[in-house]
Parts: structure tokens; C-alpha cells; sequence
């Protein structure tokens, strides 16, 4: 991202990385070698999109409790060291694993149109492009035959990353698909919580003002301080140099503007 220039080209997964953590994020764009290394929350997501990619590559009849816990078994980190303890490490998985089967067998029957998958689009009133890796889009059981829903499984509850996502869903799917998600579902498999959007042509303008007020903060972002993600601060190997007064007073210009994102 250059800093003298407007973004051009937004990618979701750089930007939830952005929001979780800039200062870990543009280290991570100077090739700093600690902080390219990989957390337990990023372990138990790569375990979480491979199980429900393995679940749906199934037919619905083999869809059960006892295949989500094999799965499970085959994809879930050995890293103990990764989180915060041994305690720590064993009740994620448990509660991750737990949340994860419900939600699965509740959807079971779903189809897949689109199955992790990276999908890009120009977004005229943007100027811009979007990239976005579609985790689950189904055909919505309880419309017609062109509704379908988007759903993405996270396994934190990052507030300003599921509001972007909602956003940006709802921008992509109207600029690359033509027609709106009935249901943008982001389903956590830590608390066990569906958090549903329903977006509307009337709440479009909305969410392309946001999308504009991304793509004017990004270049400035990358010297924001997070401070409210705690249990990932806990272990990551930057915390002493991101929360040092330098990088609190660089973060001070950039807080005030970013906080409009969450307004």
C-alpha cells in the first residue's frame, strides 16, 4: 500500500489482518521474520476452514456429528506453545469443536454454490477493485431459486472485522453478482454466536460510504496502535514495541480519523 497514492485494490484478508493488528500487519509487509509467525488464533482458523471445507465436500447423508470430530482430529494444531497455556489450548478446542458441529449440522442440507473460493470485482462507484475469498455461499433453503446467503466462520468476534466484512459482503455481492445476499451469517465457533445481516438496496449508499472511508484510512492505518484485541496481544512477540510511547503517539492522528469506521 503506498501512502501517496489512493488504494486502488482492496484484498479481504489483508484488510482483516489490518484491522486486527496494524502494526503486526505492516511489519509483516517489511518481511519482519517474527512477526510473519503465526499465532493460535490464526492456527485455529486455518484447523476451523478446513474442517467445514472438508464437511461440505461431503454428501449431506455423511454429514454427521462424528465426521466434524474426525475432521477435527485431522486438522486441529499439535502447537500447544502457540496459546496462551495448556488450559487455554484444550478448552478452544473444545468450545471451537462444539460450536463448530451445531452450526454445521444445522446447516447440513445447505448447497454450496460457492465453496472457498477468491472472487474479484470492479466497483464502479468505488473506482476500485475488491477481492474477497467466499468461505460458504448457499442457496437459501427458504427463498427462490436465485436468494442465497454468504457465510463466514471466524473464531474470534473482532467487532470492527465483522462490521468491514458486512460492508464489503454487501458491496462485492452487488457489484460482481448483481443481486444482493438475503443473509450475511458470520458464525463464531468460540461463543457459539450467529451474528446475522440483512442487507437491502436501501442500505447500499451506506456501506459504499464505508468502503470509501476504508480506502482513505488504509494508507494511514498501518500506524495505528491496536490496543482492544487482549488475549491476542498477550502473545505476540511485538507487544513491547507496539504499545511503546512512540507508537502511541505516531497512532494519535490516526485513532481520531479510523474512529469513524465504527460510527
Amino acid at each position: 500500500m503506498e501512502q501517496s497514492a489512493a488504494v486502488k485494490l482492496i484484498e479481504d484478508y489483508k484488510l482483516e489482518e489490518l484491522l486486527r493488528c496494524p502494526y503486526r500487519f505492516i511489519k509483516r509487509q517489511t518481511a519482519n521474520k517474527r512477526a510473519g509467525e503465526v499465532n493460535g488464533r490464526q492456527l485455529m482458523q486455518f484447523a476451523v476452514s478446513h474442517i467445514v471445507n472438508d464437511f461440505y465436500e461431503l454428501p449431506p447423508h455423511a454429514r454427521t456429528a462424528d465426521v466434524v470430530k474426525r475432521l477435527a482430529e485431522r486438522w486441529w494444531t499439535p502447537r500447544v506453545a502457540k496459546f496462551e497455556n495448556a488450559e487455554h489450548y484444550w478448552d478452544s478446542k473444545l468450545q471451537a469443536v462444539a460450536h463448530l458441529t451445531a452450526f454445521l449440522l444445522e446447516e447440513q442440507e445447505a448447497a454450496p454454490i460457492i465453496q472457498f473460493e477468491q472472487h474479484r470485482t470492479f466497483v464502479e462507484p468505488l473506482d476500485m477493485e475488491l477481492t474477497q475469498i467466499f468461505q460458504i455461499v448457499a442457496e437459501d433453503p427458504y427463498g427462490t431459486n436465485t436468494d442465497y446467503i454468504v457465510q463466514k466462520f471466524v473464531v474470534d468476534e473482532d467487532e470492527d472485522v465483522i462490521v468491514t466484512f458486512q460492508h464489503m459482503t454487501a458491496v462485492f455481492c452487488n457489484s460482481a453478482f448483481g443481486k444482493l445476499p438475503s443473509r450475511i451469517d458470520v458464525l463464531s465457533v468460540m461463543s457459539g454466536q450467529r451474528i446475522c445481516y440483512y442487507p437491502s438496496e436501501a442500505d447500499i449508499p451506506q456501506s459504499l460510504d464505508y468502503m470509501r472511508l476504508v480506502q482513505t484510512v488504509l494508507p494511514e492505518a498501518e500506524r495505528l496502535r491496536k490496543s482492544n484485541n487482549v488475549a491476542e496481544c498477550r502473545s505476540c512477540p511485538l507487544r513491547s514495541e507496539c504499545f511503546s510511547k512512540t507508537a502511541e503517539a505516531t497512532a494519535e492522528a490516526v485513532l481520531q480519523k479510523s474512529a469513524c469506521l465504527t460510527m
